[in-house]
Parts: C-alpha cells; structure tokens; sequence
C-alpha cells in the first residue's frame, strides 16, 4: 500500500497524469492493487487524446519525422481532423469517462475496444 501511495504521490504534481491514471484504470480494469500499481508505473506507455486535430498532426509529424515547420506548411493542405480521427482507429485508441487513451506497446486489440465502447 505504502508503495502504490508513494508512486500515486509521484504523478499528482504532473500536469494530466491523474487523468491519463483514471483513464488508464478504467480501460485496463486492474484486478488486484499490484496490478494497478504496475500500470501507475507503466504511465508512460499511456496518451490520453484530447483533440483529433492535435493528435492527427502529431501522428503525421510522427509518421513522417517532420518539424514543426513541416507540418505547419502541410496546414492548408491536410485535413488533420480526418487523419486524426483515422489513426485513433488505427491506433486502437480507446474512450473512457476520462477521454480517450492510446496504449503504445501493445496497442489495444479489436477485443478489447469493442469491449469499452
């Protein structure tokens, strides 16, 4: 217990992190207290989406390793909205009471989307 209170006490100064945490438990619905402390530790393997239109630029930026610049030249000519919603289906990315939340490694099966919607 003294564990997984000094590892939630870690995470409550980070901006975020308590909600990425909550969505977190709810998508993965831990079992036992060793297990959701496991994915407190684990946080990093989590991003909750709050916007399809950032998230689709942050995935082409991703895809294609451009800068910033880059992707601000693409401004006019992409429909970030479209793509983002595109890769969140692609990514497996999952909707909790607390946003949505994409898991890195592994991403979340059909199974367990089709479970959480």
């Amino acid at each position: 217990y003294n564990d997984f209170a000094e590892a939630l006490e870690d995470i409550w100064q980070q901006d975020g992190a308590l909600l990425t945490y909550a969505a977190v438990l709810e998508a993965e619905r831990p079992e036992t207290l060793h297990r959701a402390r496991k994915l407190l530790q684990d946080l990093d393997n989590y991003q909750r989406v709050t916007d399809t239109y950032d998230y689709g630029r942050q995935r082409l930026q991703e895809t294609l390793g451009l800068d910033d610049e880059g992707i601000a030249e693409l401004e006019g000519f992409m429909d970030f909205e479209k793509y983002g919603q595109l890769c969140m289906e692609n990514d497996g990315v999952v909707t909790t009471e607390f946003g949505r939340l994409r898991r890195s490694e592994p991403p979340f099966s059909e199974q367990e989307q089709g479970m959480r919607m």
